[in-house]
């Protein structure tokens, strides 16, 4: 079998296997893990088992987060670079510099005038509820963002609402990862719910756009589908993650490559894996481009992991490890799931690699209880300030709300993203003033506003976000039970050419 033997090979499906198929499925319905399958407790597997639920999304972060350049290529190797790696550096999480783009908003989809503007308000309370795939077929889930907003509205709520009226939060439904129920529950939202706005959103597909587009409905949330871009109605927490190539490169990925090497991926040599569906292969395609404008040379740039799952790694590792000229790359970036980042780099280190491993899906606190080696000394990007690090105000107060309002809420991903939502919509509609009504909030929220919490989400712009995402990252590398911040919540900016 190559540089992979078929022993390591066999390790590696054989530890994992009994634990991922249980790992992958809805809480109500796992089946309990061996103590000795996993040599962790019982109650240590109980919350690895709930975190990963959410990581089958992984992908559609990816690819948001390359935040694409307008270089349609995807080959490997060296291309001309607009700046070197080495003269770029990481900013603040404000005021980061947009490369000039522009957004008309009259030519966003969606910018029609509400037929019904106070749909959802009354004089004492503001109408709200989320839709997202809590369960699914495969058990993946964004389960958690229903606790997140719910902590959220609930201390609006204790301190008095929003100009006077409350958040009757109708919770959030569940479309079970199908866009024909996607499709369904929007329209049990507008029709039976008559809310106001769709907090939180986080979905797969954007089987909620036409329900939505038609009776203005306007939506926060995390932006991994299609819906977040080119809508006048969509606003993620981090802007558009779906962006098309006609959009400037960012210097975010050389940004996280300098980081990996002390402030210098001058020379560095990258690998790009992902998952065989077209959002991962937008995701690599985005990231290559994006590295090779800052310089790095991408020598591996494939998708070769089934959606099903992967079966057998060798061929995958076999073709890293002899990436570089016979030699495998400096760093690889995962733009893969969950189960086939923890195969892959366990494979990988089996085979001898001594690179650097960077990933979206590794960050969990349940995942650093359980201690899987096959993430050990991984780095993960995020795109806000990771939950553990509590010095941050927002941080600390997003923590305190969820003990306090939806105790023994698990500080997940998709748990700070409802909260993160829910929190972005309070503070449009705080300032959008007493006389709230649909077409005042998208009046003010279409018209040069930003929206940012100092230290924990970096800054949105509106327009702008509704085309890219913004410019932002945190950085993490997992270390025994815990955490180590490699860089906190930093943005880069768009390169002007």
């Amino acid at each position: 079998m190559g540089i992979v033997s078929q022993y390591s090979m066999t390790i590696v499906a054989s530890r994992y296997a009994p634990l991922l198929a249980r790992l992958c499925v809805n809480p109500s319905r796992r089946a309990a893990v061996p103590r000795s399958q996993l040599g962790i407790s019982v109650r240590r597997t109980t919350r690895l088992t709930r975190s990963v639920t959410v990581l089958a999304a992984s992908c559609m972060v990816v690819a948001g987060m390359a935040a694409c350049s307008s270089d349609s290529s995807g080959s490997t190797g060296s291309a001309a670079s607009s700046v070197d790696v080495a003269s770029i550096k990481a900013g603040p999480a404000t005021g980061w510099d947009d490369g000039g783009q522009k957004v008309d908003p009259a030519k966003l989809k969606c910018s029609q005038t509400a037929s019904d503007p106070t749909r959802g308000i009354t004089d004492t309370q503001i109408t709200v509820g989320g839709l997202a795939y809590l369960t699914s077929a495969s058990g993946a889930s964004m389960s958690g963002a229903e606790a997140g907003a719910k902590a959220r509205f609930a201390r609006a709520n204790a301190e008095g609402g929003v100009n006077g009226r409350k958040i009757n939060y109708v919770g959030t439904l569940d479309d079970g990862n199908d866009p024909a129920r996607t499709s369904s529950q929007a329209k049990v939202l507008v029709e039976q719910k008559k809310i106001f706005a769709s907090v939180p959103l986080l979905t797969t597909n954007a089987s909620y756009l036409d329900t939505f587009c038609n009776e203005t409905v306007p939506y926060f949330g995390w932006g991994i589908n299609s819906g977040f871009c080119n809508s006048s109605l969509g606003f993620g927490i981090t802007g558009c993650l779906i962006a098309g190539k006609d959009v400037k490169s960012s210097t975010n990925y050389g940004l996280l490559i300098n980081a990996l090497f002390g402030g210098n991926g001058s020379g560095k040599t990258v690998a790009l894996v992902g998952n065989d569906d077209d959002t991962a292969r937008a995701g690599v395609d985005a990231i290559g481009r994006q590295l090779k404008a800052v310089g790095i040379k991408v020598v591996y740039s494939k998708t070769p992991v089934p959606d099903a799952g992967l079966s057998d790694a060798a061929p995958i590792v076999n073709g890293i490890m002899t990436a570089d000229g016979g030699a495998p790359p400096d760093v690889l970036i995962y733009g893969t799931d969950f189960n086939a980042t923890l195969k892959l780099t366990e494979a990988l280190k089996a085979a001898g690699f001594k690179g650097k491993n960077l990933n979206a899906v590794g960050y969990d606190p349940r995942l650093a209880a359980a201690k899987l080696p096959g993430l050990e000394g991984s780095y993960t990007s995020l795109q806000w300030a990771p939950g553990s690090d509590t010095a941050v105000p927002g941080i600390k107060q997003m923590v305190s709300d969820i003990r306090k309002y939806t105790p023994g809420t698990v500080l997940s991903l998709p748990t700070m993203a409802g909260y993160w939502s829910a929190d972005m919509f309070l503070a449009a509609a705080k300032k959008a003033g007493r006389d709230l009504t649909l077409t005042s909030l998208l009046k003010l929220m279409n018209n040069n506003y930003s929206y940012s919490v100092d230290g924990a989400l970096a800054e949105t712009r509106w327009p702008l976000n509704h085309l890219v995402s913004n410019p932002c990252f945190s950085l993490v590398q997992l270390n025994g039970s815990k955490y180590d911040i490699t860089v906190p919540l930093s943005c880069g900016s768009f390169l002007k050419s």
